[in-house]
């Protein structure tokens, strides 16, 4: 991370407070919700303006990629319905009023995220040098082959629990089918190559050197296709997000065209995988659902996170807030099922289910039936257990969390990989509950933490030897 002081820093901050202070003053006078949405898109800009200009953060620095996220999938489709630039016709369930609330809440975070970056690091008053990066320090080849082995083992155990959905006509499956079949059958083996592939990434990519980048390159684009062919675009999307900012920060420099090209195929691939992923594996064809497509669908379908920000604002209040319970429920999935028999858990009240669950319980009760989900919301989960002041004190501390998470990012492949561990599930809980991100987070730092040991046991192993 590259601390600096400009002639244009002071401008930029003072743009942003300017910015800040007029999104405030829009809530306190309760102006209609297109405009309150135009200025929490300015919002997000200025503040990632500030972030890259005045505070020296890195496009790929965790703090900036959260943000970056987080404003697309809460901003993403009211932004252009309020610009006039988008049918909201093509998303059936928005309805163009009420949404006063969850923009004044999203305004909050975001405010609450960049105060917290700029208590985090401040203004300096003269050019600090960058924290050099030892090539040798962020090489490390017990890291890089443990996880090339675990995503070579995440991979099997995912095809596995593939087929094992449909032994028969797994090929067959749409995207609906095989949720259904994750929930009707036992999904562990599916999951748990889900997130073992992953963690395999970010071991893979933090400890290879400049040659075996190659390698993981391959294996990561391979698998990223695969997945985002099945259908799952938010967890191949980022994956291929974390090593391609892992990779920058070893500083890997891409030609200038490829992440343009990257995002002009995501705007296409993104709409035209929502409508064929809905199709059998096996007769799934792009020309057809091309007749159906429009440029905005990706940011409006990822902005789609609002919706569960918006219910959850009118079904929480004062006198219903969890108070942090929703986090345990998180922590408490860490473990793994362990029973020979394969029982799905069962809850005795609604309000005992993950977030994401309880909500499309409450407002979808249709979806729920049928295994499927509206997501969540980064911004609405510490609103169900705290209300506004929940959110603005959770913004806050994961800022300065983040800032101190990115400090440290660069000294070793294993806090390389620790980077990429907790800020992969982070990512993803922008637009999901907290549950998403403890499981594979706890996981991912006990990988690390069991080939740190096993690495410290070699070395002494062949110290000893060199002695005698």
């Amino acid at each position: 991370m590259n601390f600096q002081r400009n002639s244009w820093a002071p401008i930029f901050l003072s743009a942003w407070i300017c910015v800040a202070l007029f999104s405030m003053w829009r809530i306190l006078v309760q102006s209609s919700d297109s405009s309150g949405a135009v200025a929490a898109g300015i919002l997000l800009l200025a503040s990632l303006a500030v972030s890259r200009y005045a505070l020296g953060l890195a496009f790929t620095s965790a703090p900036l990629l959260y943000l970056a996220l987080l404003g697309l999938f809460h901003l993403g489709l009211v932004v252009p319905w309020a610009l006039g630039l988008y049918d909201i016709g093509r998303m059936p369930w928005f309805a163009p009023y009420g949404l006063s609330h969850a923009i004044a809440l999203i305004t909050y975070s975001i405010i609450s995220f960049q105060v917290g970056l700029l208590v985090a690091i401040g203004i300096r008053t003269s050019r600090a040098k960058p924290v050099p990066i030892d090539d040798r320090g962020i090489e490390n080849q017990h890291v890089f082959v443990a996880g090339f082995f675990l995503f070579l083992v995440g991979l099997i155990v995912f095809i596995a629990g593939l087929i094992r959905l449909d032994p028969v006509g797994y090929y067959r499956l749409s995207y609906s089918e095989t949720f259904r079949l994750r929930a009707e059958s036992d999904p562990r083996l599916f999951g748990m190559g889900l997130m073992i592939v992953f963690i395999g990434l970010c071991l893979s990519v933090a400890g290879a050197s400049r040659r075996q980048l190659k390698i993981t390159f391959v294996g990561a684009s391979l698998w990223v296709t695969f997945l985002f062919y099945l259908g799952f675009r938010g967890p191949a999307l980022i994956a291929a997000l974390i090593v391609y900012a892992v990779a920058v920060k070893k500083e890997i420099r891409l030609p200038s065209w490829i992440p343009a090209l990257v995002v002009t195929l995501v705007l296409v691939a993104v709409p035209v995988m929502r409508f064929a992923r809905e199709q059998p594996l096996n007769q799934r064809s792009l020309p057809n659902s091309l007749n159906e497509f429009n440029i905005l669908d990706t940011p409006a379908e990822m902005g789609a996170s609002i919706r569960p920000l918006i219910e959850t604002a009118d079904l929480i209040g004062p006198g219903n807030y969890r108070f942090g319970r929703t986090y345990l429920i998180g922590i408490k999935a860490i473990a793994p099922n362990l029973a020979f028999r394969w029982e799905a858990p069962s809850t005795e009240s609604v309000d005992d289910l993950p977030p994401g669950h309880w909500i499309t319980a409450m407002v979808d009760p249709w979806t729920y039936k049928n295994y499927g989900g509206i997501g969540f919301s980064a911004v609405a989960e510490p609103y169900m257990n705290f209300g506004a002041a929940g959110v603005v004190a959770y913004f806050l501390l994961l800022a300065f969390l983040l800032v101190r998470l990115e400090q440290a990012s660069v000294r070793s492949s294993y806090a390389l990989a620790i980077w990429a561990l907790v800020l992969g599930p982070l990512l993803w809980t922008t637009r999901n509950d907290s549950a998403n991100f403890f499981r594979p987070a706890a996981w991912g730092l006990l990988c690390i933490g069991l080939v740190w040991a096993a690495s410290q046991s070699y070395s002494l192993i062949v110290q000893r030897r060199g002695v005698e």
